[in-house]
């Protein structure tokens, strides 16, 4: 399979999880770059837990695949880096979501976004995500996952050869990028113009 998959919802990524298993010994573990992330269980509506990945697109919301890819065994392990705190933190005990200090609370990026801009232009820099992540993470195999709504500016997206976003693609054994238009419009800093669309096409031609 292709070891750059892009899809325009973050949940859709399943289908290329799901792909990526069974090409795994183990299962791999998922470090995931996102704005915000529900993190929800899966079975709180009490539905039938969907039996595949294509089944689970259609039937999963707000970040409920992380649940669902962890129950059923496609992936080992999660740890998201999220620019906004959870709503409702996860239950799951392998699903681990962590927030930079920096970054400023969801007000301050909404209502006063200058002030935020700062530090949401570094979000792929070595310095915003090398504390972020734990001692034994990502271990081989791992799927690198990106939210395009992480990244709020152009200027984020400048990251130089070498860097630590730069090897994590280049050691990942699937990259999937979700395009989340209608976040990335929503959430977007002023005077920004790029797309989720846009974000993906220079994310994958710089990480392959």
């Amino acid at each position: 399979m292709n070891k750059c998959v892009t899809v325009s919802l973050h949940h859709e990524v399943l289908e290329a999880w799901e792909k990526f298993r069974k090409e795994c010994a183990v299962a791999p573990q998922v470090l995931s770059l996102d704005f915000h992330t529900d993190t929800l269980n899966c079975q709180r509506r009490n539905i039938p837990l969907p039996g595949d990945a294509a089944a689970a697109v259609k039937e999963l919301h707000h970040d409920e695949h992380f649940d669902w890819a962890l129950r059923s065994g496609i992936i080992s392990q999660a740890v998201i880096i999220a620019l906004s705190p959870c709503a409702i933190p996860p239950e799951h005990p392998l699903l681990d979501v962590r927030n930079h200090p920096d970054i400023p609370d969801l007000p301050t990026i909404l209502n006063a976004p200058d002030d935020a801009r700062p530090v949401l232009e570094t979000v792929l820099s070595d310095r915003f995500l090398a504390p972020l992540l734990p001692e034994n993470f990502p271990s081989i195999p791992y799927i690198l996952d990106i939210d395009c709504d992480f990244i709020l500016c152009a200027k984020a997206l400048e990251f130089p050869a070498g860097s630590l976003i730069g090897n994590l693609a280049a050691h990942a054994g699937l990259i999937t990028l979700s395009e989340e238009n209608d976040w990335v419009k929503i959430l977007k800093l002023p005077g920004e113009t790029v797309t989720g669309t846009e974000i993906a096409r220079k994310l994958s031609r710089a990480f392959i």
